[in-house]
């Protein structure tokens, strides 16, 4: 295979993942380590994995990693990446070093520069856009690691075009990508959305309620108060499930859960040929209870919004995902308008 990339969430498995996307290519997530062998039956030629494993603990991140990597051998991937949160959040060290053993003998590289995003590697600090205090990158590991200057695209590909074969990467997307271009694919696919499209906002981020409250007259945006949404008819166009807070006190695990239950119960009645999520966990809630354990990424519709294909019962629905941060206030307003 071309390359594995682990990552400590499902966003980031996508968004690093979808690199690699084009014609061609078979580029598939597994949203779980259970879900690799899943995965693994699509004949991949790109494997992400989401171990969801952040916000846990150092030995309960290591443990996800080692079930990830299970069953698999080094030896398989031209290129093995450990795919780490941009601003160096979670547990880099633990998960490294559990890659780390596995891969015996790889040298450790780690650049977490975006170049597209501004954020660059100096002098073994990450800076720019986004990182209000520099940080000190090889602070991160347990282990020594080499931390090279990255400024740019073309530092990276260098980077990349000049390393020897055992080489452990970590990283994000901007080395995700440079991974990519090295195996030959210029950029991803691009796609447009399919109608209908059906949009469920789980974020209550004051970024994606502007881009909600942006949408044009004509869409439909049902509110779903602590994620529950009253029966309501359908009509024509777009249609959108946006939560709210009820005042009941939930906790986001509960609220998402309830919005996942909605959000399924409405995509049955409504069938849309795309379904476009704001929100990690809310993502991670719908997907359980569609009972979609893995992704395949065929394109990005736009930067940092990977576009999956899955099957349902009323035929191939495609997935885009979206942090609750991310995007400009037209963003939703510019993907509805541009639905096929």
């Amino acid at each position: 295979m071309e390359a594995l990339i682990v990552a400590d969430d499902l966003t980031g498995a996508l968004d690093s993942a979808v690199g690699f996307a084009a014609l061609g290519r078979r580029v598939v997530v597994a949203r779980s380590p259970e879900a690799v062998s899943e995965a693994l039956a699509l004949a991949p030629n790109v494997l992400a994995v989401n171990t969801a494993s952040r916000e846990v603990a150092p030995e309960v991140a290591a443990a996800r990693v080692v079930s990830a990597l299970t069953g698999l051998h080094p030896g398989s991937f031209k290129a093995v990446m450990k795919k780490v949160d941009s601003r160096l959040k979670g547990n880099i060290a633990a998960e490294t070093e559990a890659m780390a053993q596995w891969f015996d003998g790889a040298r450790l590289v780690a650049c977490p520069a975006i170049p597209e995003m501004g954020r660059r590697v100096e002098d073994g600090m990450l800076v720019g856009e986004g990182v209000s205090v520099p940080l000190n990158v090889a602070g991160c590991f347990k282990t020594p690691v080499d931390v090279p200057d990255c400024a740019s695209d073309a530092d990276l590909d260098r980077l990349v075009a000049n390393s020897e074969d055992k080489v452990l990467w970590v990283g994000a997307r901007g080395l995700s990508f440079a991974l990519a271009r090295h195996a030959g694919v210029a950029e991803p696919a691009v796609a447009s959305l399919r109608a209908p499209l059906m949009i469920a906002n789980g974020s209550r981020d004051p970024v994606t309620l502007a881009q909600i409250a942006g949408l044009p007259s004509d869409v439909t945006v049902l509110d779903a108060p602590d994620g529950e949404v009253r029966n309501a008819d359908l009509t024509e166009g777009s249609l959108v499930l946006s939560i709210s807070d009820g005042g009941g006190g939930l906790s986001g695990h509960e609220a998402a859960r309830r919005f996942a239950e909605s959000v399924a119960r409405f995509a049955e009645r409504a069938r849309p040929a795309a379904l476009l999520v704001c929100g990690g966990e809310s993502a991670q809630a719908i997907l359980d209870r569609l009972g979609v354990n893995s992704l395949q990424v065929t394109a990005e519709l736009r930067p940092g919004l990977p576009l999956c294909e899955v099957r349902m019962p009323w035929g191939n629905m495609q997935i885009v995902t979206k942090s609750g941060g991310f995007g400009a206030p037209e963003l939703l307003a510019g993907l509805v308008k541009d639905v096929l």
